[in-house]
């Protein structure tokens, strides 16, 4: 038993140190600690610090299961890097306020409590970055004058209080899908941010844009108003967008961009238009509790509005409004099934944290025989991005991920799926990624379906039905051609011509795609044959023009 108890003690102390790396210094028991510039401070047991204080490029690790507490507040070194990876627990006993510049990791063993839930972090530094796959706690967060700040959060960010920035601060604020933001206080944000929600967000009060940027494709409910006042206030709302409030003084050039679904309490005082997507295939559907009351706006074109009591129509959903329509817009088009696309709230992508929209690449299916290649290539149904233009060679960039089997490859020069000869029948997959050739981190990928055939003989009985015609034309090896009695090839019946050897191969004419592509269009004539070496295909021209080469590569029943 004690041999066991050691052996426990020993793989769980790897553990933790596996989990911090580069120690430094480890588990220093100096309540007024100073930690040294450039080290890495590692605690595997529970610490309490009173007035510590940071050197420049001090990063603190603290392992699974350990508790790190801080009395009072810290010190550092102004606009100097100092950095928290958080596995396990780290408590600030009183508001935190940080002039160095703060790069903060909390894992998913991680959390993070500043006044028991209740104090403020002001971040003062000129860089400041907060990872959270674990929960964070707080009062306000409060982003300083100049500063610079990433926030991306894939855990829980609990914020009791507001989050507020300095008109000067720039920050870019991201919750992942399965991110969950709690937000008690106000939001207020600066014509330099923008906040990108793939998750959940929850905030209780309302929501300042003041110029900035939100682009929503997961649930993003606000408790109160929604002013749009600032330069240029942006909404991009690809999924499920509430406000219980009111939507407010939205200056001519916001945008609000429609294609889930906005639910408002109202839109009042706008001069801004409400935009949905260009394409008729999408449609966005608004839902008004009360009338909207705006300026001279152009509405549409594919939305449609829906008063959530009464009638639904132009005069009751907008009231002492002018506004004009662009193309399809309706008026609660479910309650008799007109509808031109369906309502969508959970578009299936997740934004850049800059708010560039990813490429979509798009499933494909293929059947192909061993030896060929698919007929299209996969980018044919992609888009550089979401919504935007058809995928390129030129505007992404391909390569393959992964495949079940290695017969199955990509080839990433023309975007053609390719079957090694010898790939036995079934059904394999491959997987693929596109990434913009502009912004080479924003990727997705996508999954083909590959079948490979495998020999499907022809079962349709010949037709002998009529005259039946000798053959007048033949060439052999085997010494038999005569007018005799053998009457060879007389004797093959229902043939233009008959080659007959038992060594011998018949070649055809063997051209290049280039080759072909010259033959004069006076000489092209239906019936045509060619091997294409460039293809490795026998080819066959069936309407006697350039368009009409087709490769003859798949064995069916002729008809």
């Amino acid at each position: 038993m004690r041999k066991l108890f050691c052996l426990f003690s020993l793989f769980f102390c790897y553990f933790i140190y596996a989990q911090c790396t580069s120690c430094s210094i480890q588990n220093p028991a100096d309540p007024d600690y100073h930690f040294p510039d450039n080290t890495t401070v590692c605690f595997t047991s529970d610490m309490i610090f009173n007035n510590p204080t940071f050197g420049t490029n001090s990063k603190i690790c603290i392992a699974s299961g350990v508790t790190l507490q801080f009395q009072n507040n810290i010190s550092g070194v102004a606009n100097a890097p100092l950095s928290f990876e958080v596995h396990g627990t780290l408590n600030f006993n009183q508001a935190l306020t940080s002039i160095a510049d703060l790069d903060i990791h909390v894992y998913s063993t991680g959390n993070i409590t500043v006044g028991g839930g209740n104090g403020n972090l002001t971040m003062n530094g000129q860089v400041n970055t907060i990872s959270n796959e674990g929960v964070i706690d707080l009062g306000v967060l409060q982003l300083g004058d100049n500063t610079s700040n990433t926030i991306d959060n894939y855990g829980n960010l609990n914020i009791n209080g507001n989050l507020n920035m300095s008109s000067s601060a720039a920050t870019l604020f991201k919750n992942e899908g399965g991110g969950l933001i709690l937000l008690s206080g106000n939001y207020g944000n600066t014509e330099q941010s923008v906040y990108v929600n793939c998750g959940t967000i929850i905030s209780q009060s309302g929501f300042n844009i003041n110029g900035g940027k939100i682009i929503n494709t997961g649930i993003f409910t606000v408790g109160g108003d929604i002013n749009l006042s600032g330069s240029s206030s942006e909404i991009y709302n690809f999924g499920l967008f509430t406000s219980t409030g009111n939507m407010n003084n939205a200056p001519s050039d916001a945008v609000i961009y429609n294609e889930g679904e906005l639910a408002l309490n109202q839109f009042q005082g706008g001069n801004a238009a409400i935009q949905g997507p260009s394409s008729s295939a999408k449609k966005g559907y608004v839902v008004l509790q009360n009338a909207i009351q705006t300026g001279n706006v152009v509405i549409g074109p594919n939305l449609d509005f829906r008063r959530t009591t009464g009638i639904s129509d132009q005069s009751t959903v907008f009231m002492n409004s002018n506004p004009s329509f662009l193309s399809n817009v309706t008026y609660d088009c479910a309650s008799d099934n007109s509808c031109s696309a369906p309502l969508i709230i959970n578009p299936g992508f997740c934004p850049a944290i800059n708010g560039d929209l990813p490429p979509m690449a798009i499933d494909d299916a293929y059947t192909i025989v061993a030896g060929g290649s698919s007929a299209g290539v996969v980018l044919d149904n992609d888009f550089e991005t979401y919504g935007g233009a058809q995928a390129t060679l030129s505007n992404v960039i391909l390569s393959q991920i992964s495949t079940s089997n290695p017969n199955i490859s990509l080839n990433t020069a023309d975007g053609h799926i390719l079957a090694a000869p010898g790939t036995p029948p079934g059904t394999y997959q491959l997987v693929y990624q596109i990434c913009q050739t502009a912004a080479p981190s924003n990727c997705d990928t996508a999954t083909v379906t590959v079948t490979i055939q495998g020999i499907v003989p022809c079962y349709k009985p010949a037709v002998t039905a009529g005259t039946v015609l000798s053959a007048d034309f033949g060439i052999t090896s085997l010494s038999r051609a005569d007018s005799g009695g053998n009457n060879w090839p007389g004797i093959r019946k229902g043939a233009w011509a008959v080659l007959e050897s038992r060594n011998k191969g018949f070649v055809l004419n063997r051209l290049t795609d280039a080759q072909v592509a010259a033959i004069p269009l006076a000489d092209l004539k239906e019936g045509m044959l060619v091997y294409n070496t460039t293809q490795n295909c026998l080819q066959v021209n069936t309407d006697g023009t350039a368009a009409g080469w087709k490769c003859f590569n798949t064995q069916t029943c002729p008809d």
